[in-house]
C-alpha cells in the first residue's frame, strides 16, 4: 500500500483547496496505519437509531468495512447485498420476455500469480464480452460478484460469477465470443438451471451469489503474504458489478412498524465522560419555564 500512500501525499502537496488537501492527508495517514488497527476498531463506536416503534432505541455500530478479513462486516454485507440482488433480479424478471430466464456464468482466467493484473484483465474481458453480446442480441440485465481462492499453487486465483437475464442462445457461439473477448481465458461455464433441474429464480440466485460475498480469507491456504497481495491488489475496487439501472431503491425499514430507521443521536461513544467534582445538573427543562403571554411582556406593542 506504500505506492498508493505516496500518491495521496503528492496530491496533498499539489492540492489547491483546503478540503482537498485535508482529505488527501487523511487518506495517506489511513494507508499508513497497520491493517490490524482497522480490524480492532470495528464496532467500537456507533450511532443511536430509532424507528416508529414507541420507546425503541438501538445502536448501529461503525464498522471497519474490511470484509475480506472481518467476519462481522462480511456477513452484514452479504445479507444486505443479497437482498438488493434479489430485488434487482425480481425487477429484471418482471419486465423480461416470457422466453427469458436467469443464466449463471463462471468466468475464469489463466493465473499469472498477480491478483491485480488477473482481475483487471478479467474485468476488461467481461466488458468486451458484454459489448459483443449487446451488438449481436441486444442489451440485457446482469449482476456479478468476484471470488478469490488460494489455488493449488498458493498464489491466488480470481474468478467472477455472473447472473444474466437471457433467452435461449447457442452456448458454443457465446463461448467463442468470450474467448475472443478475453484472450487469457480458455473457457466459460454456463448454467441455465439448478442442480435439481428447476429453473433458477431470483431467490436462489441471490443466495448463490451471496455465498461468495460471505467468503473471506480465513480459510486454509491463505498465507499472510497472499492476504496482503489480495488486499493490495483489490484496493479501491468493486466486488459487485451490474448492468445499468439494475439496482432498485433501498430504504432500511423496521420489520415491525415498517418505518424508516433514522439516526436518533449522531454519535455514540459509550458513557459520557464526567470528571470528578463536575456538576452535570442542567436545571428544569425549557418547557417548564413560565413564559409570559405576548400582551404581558414589557415593551411589547409600544407599552
Amino acid at each position: 500500500m506504500e505506492p498508493r500512500r505516496v500518491i495521496w501525499q503528492e496530491r496533498a502537496a499539489k492540492g489547491s483547496g483546503e478540503r482537498v488537501v485535508e482529505y488527501a492527508l487523511r487518506r495517506a495517514a489511513a494507508l499508513g496505519r497497520p491493517y490490524r488497527k482497522r480490524l480492532e476498531g470495528c464496532g467500537k463506536r456507533g450511532v443511536r437509531v430509532k424507528c416508529g416503534c414507541r420507546g425503541w432505541r438501538g445502536i448501529r455500530p461503525y464498522t471497519c468495512r474490511q470484509h475480506l478479513m472481518c467476519a462481522t462486516c462480511r456477513m452484514s454485507r452479504s445479507r444486505r447485498l443479497g437482498m438488493r440482488i434479489r430485488s434487482g433480479l425480481d425487477a429484471a424478471m418482471a419486465t423480461a420476455d416470457r422466453r427469458e430466464r436467469i443464466v449463471l456464468a463462471t468466468l475464469t482466467i489463466e493465473h499469472s500469480g498477480d491478483v491485480e493484473r488477473d482481475r483487471r484483465d478479467l474485468a476488461a474481458g467481461w466488458r468486451a464480452f458484454y459489448l459483443a453480446i449487446r451488438r449481436r442480441y441486444g442489451t440485457f440485465a446482469y449482476v456479478g460478484v468476484w471470488e478469490v481462492t488460494p489455488g493449488t499453487d498458493g498464489l491466488g486465483h480470481i474468478h467472477a460469477h455472473v447472473a444474466m437475464v437471457w433467452p435461449w442462445r447457442d452456448w458454443s457461439e457465446c463461448a467463442a465470443l468470450w474467448t475472443q473477448s478475453c484472450p487469457r481465458s480458455t473457457r466459460i461455464d454456463f448454467r441455465g438451471a439448478r442442480r435439481d433441474g428447476k429453473p433458477s429464480d431470483p431467490k436462489s440466485v441471490a443466495n448463490y451469489l451471496g455465498k461468495y460475498l460471505a467468503k473471506g480469507m480465513e480459510a486454509e491456504g491463505f498465507t499472510p503474504e497472499l492476504r496482503a497481495n489480495v488486499v493490495a491488489g483489490t484496493y479501491n475496487t468493486r466486488w459487485v458489478f451490474s448492468s445499468r439501472r439494475f439496482w432498485q431503491p433501498f430504504v432500511p425499514k423496521c420489520q415491525a412498524c415498517q418505518q424508516r430507521i433514522i439516526a436518533a443521536q449522531y454519535r455514540f461513544r459509550g458513557q459520557p465522560y464526567r470528571p470528578d467534582g463536575c456538576s452535570t445538573s442542567r436545571g428544569p427543562p425549557q418547557l417548564g419555564l413560565a413564559i409570559p403571554e405576548p400582551h404581558q411582556r414589557t415593551g411589547c406593542c409600544g407599552t
